[in-house]
């Protein structure tokens, strides 16, 4: 009997025992899984974090470059200038920082119609820069420079002439497209970059303008 209970003691504190150490397994086991699932979710929380900062970044980044597009005037076109007036006023009126273009021409001149094709394309590559066109004869240009010097290509920048070049056929043939035109002009540092484009992405870019020194003018007038 003695024997019985003893026996039955032992079993009754196993049974507590194995009892008492699945708790303490439960337990633990809840601590482990709760202490998981607090890293999962901080890991998660972190790259949560990280995304919107990236976000954000983008966002920032592209509104510097919306803005930058916004700061200078665009013109996006070529502007017909009809007098010598309109030539002085084409100069005069823009800011001084801005790039003015001014080709002077005649419509039977070979070269004349390329070099306008060409300006066209060009007004909507670079929008910041203002490009013109005017007939020889509107700004009585002399009969020796309509005759020897057409297609020109006059280049200001406020107010000041950077940029003089006459009888453009010479450098690009009679039957030339945008790109000649504009290789030509990247070549004499006369061209600023192109607008940014806003990317879907951030990628770091710089921005170099040149300029090219003061020559004198061709252009007479009777």
């Amino acid at each position: 009997m003695e024997r019985l209970i003893k026996k039955l003691s032992m079993t009754c504190r196993s049974d507590l025992d194995l009892e008492k150490d699945k708790e303490k397994q439960k337990e633990l086991q809840e601590k482990i899984q709760g202490k998981m699932t607090m890293q999962e979710y901080n890991m998660l929380q972190e790259e949560e974090d990280d995304e919107d900062f990236l976000q954000h970044y983008r966002m920032q980044r592209i509104e510097e470059m919306r803005r930058q597009l916004c700061r200078g005037k665009r013109f996006a076109q070529v502007y017909e200038l009809n007098s010598g007036e309109d030539f002085l006023e084409a100069l005069d009126k823009e800011d001084k920082s801005t790039l003015v273009m001014i080709h002077i021409y005649e419509p039977e001149v070979p070269g004349c119609e390329a070099m306008s094709g060409s300006l066209l394309c060009l007004a909507q590559e670079y929008p910041l820069v203002k490009f013109c066109s005017v007939r020889s004869s509107a700004i009585s240009t002399s009969a020796l420079f309509r005759d020897s010097a057409l297609p020109a290509l006059l280049v200001y920048k406020g107010g000041d002439l950077i940029g003089n070049f006459v009888r453009l056929t010479d450098q690009l043939g009679e039957d030339f497209f945008a790109v000649d035109l504009e290789a030509l002009l990247q070549e004499y540092g006369l061209l600023p970059d192109k607008p940014p484009v806003v990317p879907k992405t951030v990628r770091n870019g710089a921005i170099i303008q040149t300029t090219v020194s003061d020559e004198d003018s061709d252009l007479d007038i009777d």
